[in-house]
């Protein structure tokens, strides 16, 4: 009996029961982790990165490149945030997600380290992370930055190659209010003699970048180019061109048009790191597979989740969404701090209906306060859910976006029928 209570202690020591809702508290610096790694013995020097940073799509292009990695023989790491149901899923080697066993083992042997440099969640999860991949000797880390760039934990690591996406209006709290201060902030990534590949041409964030004076650098339509289109309700990268790498007709595992850009990120900031294969590539590029963007759960009526929380994201999911399937339906949730207000006057563009539900997690915003927006909005119908449980008795097809969170707990429920 006790043998097994202290297994059971094992496996439940998990990060996020340690952390129980400090998990958001930011005082924006890198001397704590950077005191903390170097405490460890800066595990991070031990393997190259590939930071990926942007507003929207890292999360997408993040998985296109572990997946290019790893089909070209590396060994990969790969940090992910957030997680959706487990989170385990932030950790990953080859794709796989770590073992509870072994998290519980890293979470109890750096709790000291947490506490000693006063770590917030994410920057805790950061030195699991780079501790984990350096012990399991890795060939590269995959790693999705968590937000902006000039104070950003995932700053810790050793870059090869750093990207960004794009830049919109997100965590306006701590990156600023406009598009300018968001860039600026995102480009404070850059790091002189490493490639920086950019996933957007567009102002402010390219025009930032030149007059930074950064000089090893990788534009989107200028130094690759590429063209993609939706065929037979798959979306294709038609061609991709980047110094004397070409390749042609290779179908994505993943929905949305924007898929091909971020596709084309993946390969310019894999190229940049190694000499690729294009069979190898196309292959990869197939496989590639993504919990909660764009991603279907159920086919009759179809449900699509999309972690999507911002009014750029979520106003190009509606959009595609509404193209590609007819009668589709949005439900959305906010959360507490996001521009929620300015995600349901974009979907009130596309729709004159919307679903509604709060979230469980502590930072969703109160039902009452989505319902009164909506009303304000004049939403000809506007129901109501009383948990994301529900959207499963919905007979229409739905797509479900406006947090991560909200994927999640629907994940959760669809797993409950299928068990």
């Amino acid at each position: 009996e006790n043998a097994a209570r202290r297994v059971n202690f094992l496996y439940s020591m998990a990060l996020w029961d340690l952390y129980k809702g400090r998990d958001y508290h930011i005082e924006p610096t890198l001397e704590r982790i950077e005191k903390a790694a170097a405490y460890i013995s800066d595990p991070q020097k031990g393997f190259p990165a590939v930071l990926v940073g942007g507003t929207n799509g890292k999360g997408s292009t993040c998985a296109f490149l572990e997946r290019i990695f790893r089909d070209h023989g590396l060994k990969t790491g790969w940090f992910v945030s957030p997680h959706l149901i487990d989170e385990r899923e932030r950790w990953r080697i080859n794709g796989r997600l770590i073992e509870e066993g072994v998290l519980s083992w890293y979470v109890r042997d750096l709790k000291e380290v947490f506490e000693r440099f006063d770590l917030t969640y994410f920057e805790a999860a950061t030195l699991i992370a780079v501790a984990y991949f350096g012990d399991m000797g890795v060939d590269v880390a995959v790693v999705e930055v968590g937000m902006g760039g000039r104070w950003d934990a995932t700053k810790v690591c050793e870059p090869a190659v750093i990207g960004i996406t794009n830049v919109g209006r997100d965590h306006t709290k701590w990156l600023g209010d406009s598009v300018d201060k968001i860039a600026e902030d995102k480009l404070h990534l850059y790091r002189e003699g490493v490639p920086l590949v950019l996933g957007s041409a567009k102002y402010p964030l390219y025009p930032m970048a030149i007059s930074r004076g950064v000089s090893d650098l990788a534009v989107a339509g200028y130094d690759y180019t590429y063209h993609g289109s939706i065929r037979e309700g798959r979306y294709v990268l038609e061609s991709y061109t980047y110094k004397d790498l070409h390749l042609e007709d290779a179908p994505l595992g993943l929905l949305g048009k924007w898929q091909i850009d971020n596709a084309a990120m993946a390969i310019t900031l894999a190229k940049e790191f190694m000499d690729l294969e294009v069979g190898v590539i196309k292959e990869s590029l197939s496989k590639t597979g993504w919990e909660g963007r764009m991603e279907i759960l159920r086919e009759d009526p179809i449900l699509v989740v999309d972690g999507s929380h911002n009014p750029d994201a979520i106003g190009r999911v509606v959009k595609e969404l509404r193209n590609s399937f007819r009668g589709m339906e949005i439900l959305f949730t906010g959360l507490v701090g996001k521009d929620w207000e300015l995600s349901m006057e974009v979907i009130r563009r596309y729709t004159d209906v919307i679903y509604l539900v709060q979230i469980q997690h502590y930072r969703g915003e109160p039902v009452n306060n989505l319902y009164r927006k909506a009303k304000d909005l004049k939403f000809r119908r506007i129901e109501v859910l009383n948990s994301a449980e529900d959207i499963l008795l919905l007979e229409v097809p739905v797509c479900a976006l406006g947090s991560l969170y909200l994927v999640g707990e629907i994940k959760k429920a669809v797993e409950k029928v299928v068990l």
